[in-house]
């Protein structure tokens, strides 16, 4: 007996069915689709039918990495698969070697990702390898993660399963994942840690002198690289120790003039603007500026008690302390410093370096009684600081400088670290004037915006974008070759064309390409027009800034508005070129289909 005949006893289950049956023709009447096409959306906020498109992000750290399989192609072709598998599109693929879990200002193609995917609204998906691909950093990454979706975008794994973290399942699975990801990248660092702590105090059996942990040797040294047998991988083991760089430079090998710089001026009390002028008046280059000159901060690294001592033949290692929140680095305590004795070859003696340490600490208690010094804080009163205005000569920033009467002034930096050297004679520009045209200029634009100019640059706007109909120019061309290309497949299949299957594929195809334009044309149904309320309340608070406002929101307004400003030595002209901020522009323009270049006021 079927359960159908009776519907008092089995039927539970006939009544179940049928209860869905109803509930998916009341679904399919209310909203016009079937229960099946709602589940395929599945809340991606994707078109029905659509395909959602991704961009792929690969990664790797080490070269290590590479050699147990996770190569970035190697990574790509398996987000390729999981892509094809899932119906996804990729539109866009992106890759660096770089550490997902220290040094987040280092990863500059990852953030250049993040930023296309969340200013590209047909991009929903980032797919990876797996999650320690996107991020090691248990914190930071689930909150990037949070916040990509707020955007609408969703971060995929190819090889690890998804969690939904509105349930307490998909909570757990989060944390463990991230967990997991960042214990690895701990434990990895603190193995490294010891590795290089053993390192230093490996010795190369010819030379005798200790081997280094990477980076460039201090000025006056050089590198000598040694060559060992193979590993147990197979990979070439290379180490390197630190000998005297015997370049001549200018008559004398280079760790001469270091001796010199040390011994004859540092020890003596020289201050680091004679030694700054002593290198750069015999010549003796710089060895990471770009200009070849020395300046007096450079100097002060060679004078700090850890590069002291390396010069005088001691390594040490661990002095630094990096911080991942913060791009800072701090310095750790002498008493966590690794000390290795006789690790290379001296250029001072112990009782020069303890003379040179002297030396700086009575220099430095004469130069505390001054009060010139630049303003480097963020709520500094120096409104133009920060990379905006400079010298048009050399291009080094104008800096702060306050001189010992309280005045205030804008100066070139090579003027005020490197004496002139690879710019000039230099220019005081006043700090309070200079200022104060920049302010005048920017609400001089401001107030220009009246209802009466706004409602003509509205009547502009309508003339240009009426001109094309609100479409781009080749839009309509476009859509003609779609249809031209349409018509000859079906007149290739009505020909007798074997290959049906390609002709499908292509068809298909073409009328993707056909709706979006479609789409495109009709995103730009309506002209843009600036709000002319928004505008005047936005001037209003412009106005507010430039006469009442902190030093810090002076200062962002600034930044905003000045595309370019710098000082031309010659004629003594400062020149500054004013722009309408691209943040202002998108919240008084409604509508698409002008660059914020078109806006001018």
């Amino acid at each position: 007996m079927s359960t159908s005949e009776n519907p008092g006893g089995s039927g539970s289950s006939s009544s179940s069915l049928l209860t869905h049956g109803v509930r998916a023709r009341l679904l399919q009447a209310l909203t016009g689709e079937s229960s099946e096409s709602a589940r395929a959306q599945g809340g991606s906020g994707d078109p029905v039918g659509s395909t959602r498109k991704a961009f792929a992000w690969a990664r790797v750290s080490t070269d290590m990495q590479e050699e147990r399989g996770l190569s970035l192609p190697q990574q790509l072709r398996e987000i390729g698969t999981f892509a094809e598998r899932n119906g996804l599109e990729i539109v866009g693929e992106f890759s660096e070697a770089a550490s997902a879990f220290r040094f987040d200002e280092k990863r500059v193609e990852f953030h250049r990702m993040l930023d296309e995917a969340r200013n590209r609204p047909e991009v929903s998906v980032i797919l990876v390898h797996d999650f320690s691909r996107f991020s090691r950093d248990s914190v930071n990454g689930k909150a990037l993660m949070r916040d990509l979706k707020a955007s609408g975008v969703e971060v995929l794994s190819a090889t690890e399963p998804t969690w939904d973290e509105e349930t307490a399942s998909g909570v757990w699975m989060e944390a463990v994942t991230f967990a997991k990801n960042e214990a690895y990248s701990r434990e990895i660092a603190f193995h490294t840690r010891k590795g290089c702590r053993a390192n230093i105090r490996q010795r190369d059996p010819e030379s005798g002198w200790c081997y280094k942990n990477g980076g460039q040797p201090l000025w006056g040294y050089k590198s000598e690289r040694v060559f060992l047998d193979r590993t147990k991988n197979g990979r070439q083991a290379v180490k390197s120790y630190w000998v005297l760089d015997d370049t001549e430079v200018t008559g004398r090998p280079l760790h001469e003039w270091t001796r010199r710089l040390l011994v004859e001026l540092a020890a003596k009390g020289a201050s680091l603007d004679d030694m700054r002028d002593f290198l750069n008046g015999n010549g003796v280059p710089a060895r990471r500026s770009q200009s070849g000159y020395w300046s007096a901060s450079t100097i002060n690294t060679l004078l700090t008690p850890w590069a002291l001592l390396k010069f005088a033949g001691h390594e040490v290692w661990n002095v630094h302390r990096k911080s991942r929140e913060k791009k800072n680095v701090s310095h750790r305590p002498p008493s966590e410093w690794e000390i290795v004795e006789k690790a290379h070859p001296p250029i001072i003696t112990e009782e020069e370096a303890e003379a040179i340490a002297q030396a700086r600490r009575t220099e430095r208690s004469r130069s505390a009684r001054f009060g010139m010094a630049m303003r480097r804080a963020k709520s500094s009163p120096y409104l133009l600081s920060g990379g905006l205005f400079t010298c048009a000569r050399c291009g080094s920033n104008m800096t702060g400088f306050r001189m010992s009467d309280g005045r205030e002034y804008y100066v070139c930096g090579s003027v005020r670290y490197r004496r002139g050297a690879g710019c000039g004679k230099g220019v005081w520009v006043p700090k309070d004037w200079v200022e104060q045209h920049v302010l005048d200029d920017i609400r001089q634009c401001v107030d220009s915006c009246s209802p009466k100019f706004l409602r003509r640059v509205n009547d502009e706007l309508h003339k240009l974008w009426k001109t094309t109909n609100g479409v781009q120019t080749d839009v309509r061309r476009k859509l003609a070759e779609i249809e031209k290309k349409s018509e000859s497949v079906y007149r290739a299949v009505e020909a007798g064309l074997d290959d049906v299957q390609w002709a499908n594929d292509r068809l298909r195809e073409l009328k993707a390409e056909r709706e979006a334009l479609l789409a495109e044309r009709e995103a730009a149904g309506t002209p843009p027009q600036v709000d002319i309320g928004t505008v005047t309340a936005y001037c209003e608070r412009v106005s507010r800034t430039c006469t009442l406002a902190d030093p810090t929101t002076t200062k962002t307004l600034i930044h905003d508005w000045v595309s370019e400003m710098n000082l031309a030595p010659v004629p003594e002209e400062v020149r500054f070129n004013l722009s309408v901020p691209e943040p202002a522009f998108n919240q008084v323009v409604a509508g698409a289909g002008f660059e914020p270049a078109t806006f001018g006021l």
